[in-house]
């Protein structure tokens, strides 16, 4: 699979992206993107995440992004081999002067050395402060891009410069980008950056290109002087070579400019000019800056060294790393639990609006079965009353167990059991529990045994006494209590 790796030039008023794939054949820039951030309402954030939600730049690129010009400073100093060597090993004490950054908070880089004599060496450093690099981390970072490199804009347009103009590292050369509200100067020796320079500009009115040109070209003309001076105690050189990075339509109207005003040959800065690109990227966008930093993570030997990440060390980026993740557990825990509680109450709703409608079903259930009822205070209590009272009445006429002779039943037991003789009537039949009793006359004592012995025979009589029977003297009948006990069950 071909890698690819995604350059992001963040500046005070604009962002701007480029994915670049490296192939046997070479570089392409597959997309670019940019965007003027003039109002409140465009925001960074926003934008970087638009690019892969909306504009299609690949998530799984290597991302390599720049700080804006205010964040960085840079300073050419000279120094001995032993604070060199301290220098490359982070040690900031001798530049304590040199930036406006407090010591704990410096982040240094090296860009280049050139040795001197005497055994000194003139040396070219970039820093920023660790809370500006947070801030970048922190931006891309909301914008779900993790960067695995971040350096200067100066550095990364030289990046792009010397790839797709290598002329530009022999000799002295000068590289020139000019941006609405600045001009960046690099001046460079043999491939190696020897100063840097970031010079206010005031934005013309509407446009005007020609008083942005002969702004560009006055300070041009007093900076190269300056710095020639400072550097080879010299005159510029008449064919000294300017690389010009710009927007096309104004970087050409700038090179004329400057090329008829300065001493100097005038190269317009072709971003393709060693990188192919799709046919649907404008070749006027202005790419330079993006492109040298998706370069960054593609070429085997890119120019220049900067990388504030690694200044920034293993454990400032390992504890900010654990302060992201903490604050993403803190705020999945918070969310769980909002959902639990959420999700707890609306179950507590639902139960009882379940409640309300299975207590109004027993109201209703208990009007329709106790119309008489004019009070309902408690329906289950009163119907299961109601229900015990009917069961009581009715077990006097059946049984509820099913297994038992009902009281109908013995009943009809003793009127069909009966002897051949006539006049045996019951007057009385009381049934309690297991026990019978009942009352009657008979004809003589013969009807009464001959009764007796033929219900001694029903399986489901056990017990069948006749106590103290008795004649009347006046009517000649035999008076009797039969008591019986139907305990067998019916099978």
């Amino acid at each position: 699979m071909a890698k690819k790796s995604i350059g992001i030039d963040i500046g005070r008023s604009h962002l701007r992206a480029v994915q670049m794939v490296r192939t046997p054949d070479g570089f392409r820039v597959e997309k670019a993107y940019g965007i003027k951030l003039r109002r409140r309402t465009d925001s960074p954030v926003n934008v970087i995440r638009a690019l892969t939600s909306e504009h299609g730049f690949d998530r799984r690129a290597e991302v390599a992004a720049c700080l804006p010009h205010h964040a960085i400073f840079f300073a050419d100093t000279r120094i001995d081999a032993a604070a060199l060597e301290d220098l490359r090993a982070g040690d900031t004490t001798a530049l304590k002067d040199d930036f406006p950054i407090t010591a704990e908070k410096a982040l240094v880089q090296v860009c280049s050395t050139r040795q001197l004599e005497d055994d000194r060496y003139s040396v070219l450093v970039a820093a920023t402060s660790s809370d500006l690099l947070e801030e970048e981390l922190s931006l891309l970072g909301e914008g779900r891009l993790q960067p695995v490199h971040v350096e200067t804009p100066t550095t990364a347009a030289f990046t792009a410069v010397a790839f797709n103009h290598p002329e530009c590292q022999r000799e002295t050369a000068l590289i020139l980008c000019v941006e609405e509200a600045a001009l960046n100067l690099a001046v460079t020796y043999n491939g190696h950056l020897l100063m840097v320079r970031n010079i206010p500009m005031q934005a013309p009115p509407d446009n005007d290109m020609e008083a942005v040109a002969r702004q560009v070209t006055d300070v041009l003309s007093r900076e190269i002087e300056i710095t020639w001076r400072k550097l080879f105690d010299t005159e510029p050189d008449a064919n000294l070579r300017v690389f010009l990075v710009a927007e096309s339509q104004a970087g050409r109207y700038l090179a004329a400019a400057i090329g008829a005003d300065v001493n100097c040959q005038v190269t317009l800065v072709d971003p393709y000019a060693k990188v192919e690109r799709a046919r649907d990227i404008d070749a006027r966008f202005p790419v330079c800056v993006a492109e040298g930093l998706a370069l960054r993570r593609l070429v085997t030997e890119p120019a220049g060294t900067v990388d504030f990440l690694a200044a920034q060390g293993p454990t400032k980026t390992s504890q900010r790393n654990v302060r992201k993740e903490l604050l993403v557990c803190a705020s999945l825990l918070a969310v769980t639990l909002f959902v639990w509680i959420v999700g707890s109450f609306v179950r507590l709703a639902r139960l009882e609006s379940q409640y309300a409608a299975v207590k109004a079903t027993i109201e209703d259930v208990a009007r329709e079965a106790l119309p008489d009822e004019a009070n309902l205070v408690n329906p289950r209590v009163q119907l299961q009353q109601k229900l015990d009272a009917f069961r009581a009445d009715s077990a006097l006429l059946t049984s509820l167990e099913g297994s038992r002779m009902a009281p109908l039943e013995i009943l009809r037991t003793l009127s069909l059991h009966q002897p051949q003789a006539q006049g045996l009537i019951l007057d009385d039949l009381l049934v309690a529990g297991d026990s019978v009793r009942a009352t009657g006359t008979c004809d003589s004592w013969a009807t009464l045994l001959e009764w007796q012995q033929i219900l001694e025979e029903i399986p489901e009589f056990d017990i069948v006494d006749i106590p103290n029977p008795r004649r009347d003297a006046n009517t000649e009948k035999v008076h009797f209590t039969l008591s019986l006990s139907s305990g067998k069950t019916v099978q």
